[in-house]
This record gives structure tokens, sequence and C-alpha cells, in this order.
């Protein structure tokens, strides 16, 4: 069952352009981008997301951290709206093995997805040139993200005020 807020929110983002998606919810210009592991890719990780931070002086670049497992990686890429309410994120890393990789966005989310907590979805592809790339993992935008840090706040401040009525103490 969605909440209130989720199903407005859900109506008024859907087929938004993800670029401007991203500048809105991402918290100083960051936003967290989780990244699964299809299960015909070779290569998984425990942990896995980037995080996409935008820049104020252009709507095309972007920069990318990495974080997959204990490696870190950090690029630059170029966003792209497709139309639609779809964004692509291309750029390229400097490694060996899948250097090039293609991000796909869409805002055109389903209502499961909205309550799972999604805003976002899409697919990573990754390769060692433009034309061998192939689906690597399942990317998604989680709702919030940002929220969770000031309600985890507020409950620490409604457990001190409650201690400080019940006890006397903090």
């Amino acid at each position: 069952m969605m909440k209130l807020t989720e199903s407005f929110y859900y109506q008024e983002t859907r087929g938004l352009c993800g670029r401007k998606l991203l500048r809105e919810i991402g918290e100083h210009g960051r936003t967290k981008i989780h990244l699964y592991a299809y299960e015909s890719w070779p290569k998984p990780a425990l942990s896995s997301y980037w995080t996409i931070k935008t820049v104020w002086w252009s709507k095309t670049k972007c920069l990318i951290i990495e974080q997959q497992g204990h490696r870190t990686s950090l690029t630059k890429g170029h966003m792209k709206c497709l139309g639609n309410g779809r964004l692509e994120i291309t750029g390229q890393f400097q490694r060996h093995t899948d250097a090039f990789f293609r991000l796909v966005l869409s805002s055109q989310i389903t209502a499961d997805d909205v309550s799972d907590g999604y805003i976002l979805s899409g697919d990573l592809e990754l390769g060692d040139t433009n034309d061998s790339m192939q689906q690597s993992h399942f990317a998604v935008v989680k709702l919030g993200q940002e929220q969770n840090q000031s309600i985890s706040t507020m409950n620490e401040y409604f457990r001190k005020a409650r201690n400080l009525l019940l006890f006397g103490c903090v």
C-alpha cells in the first residue's frame, strides 16, 4: 500500500526529465544510484553503487564516483536527455576492462517501483569498447535518500525528549 506522499510524488515526477530529477533529489548535487548485478554478469560485487555529482555550470557534465566492493573509481560523464523521461549518461573509466559505460535511467516507472521506494530505474551497460557493451546491472535511484537522515534525527530528538520527561535525564 502506497503512502499519500509517495503517490503524489509518483504522479508529479512521472515522465519528467531524469536530469532535472537528479538535480532536485540529490543532496548538494549528489545522487546515489544503487546497482544490482544481473545473474549473467560474471563479476558481481557485494556492494555496488555510483554517486552522480552534477555541476552547476553545465547541464550535460557530471562527475561519477563508482564504488564496487573495495574499489573506488572516479570519472567524468556526459548526460543527455533522450525524451519521454529517459536520461543517458555515458563515459569511460581509466581501466583496462569494462572501461566504457552507458547508464540509461527512466522516470517512467511502475507503481511497484514507487512502492519499493524508487524514483528512477534503468540499466547499466559496460564494455571494453563502445560497440561491445552488454547489460551488467539494474540501476535504481531511491526516493528520499536524504530524508532518511532527517527522519533518524527526528527520532533521536523524540527519544531524548521522552527520556527527559520520564526520567529527568537524557
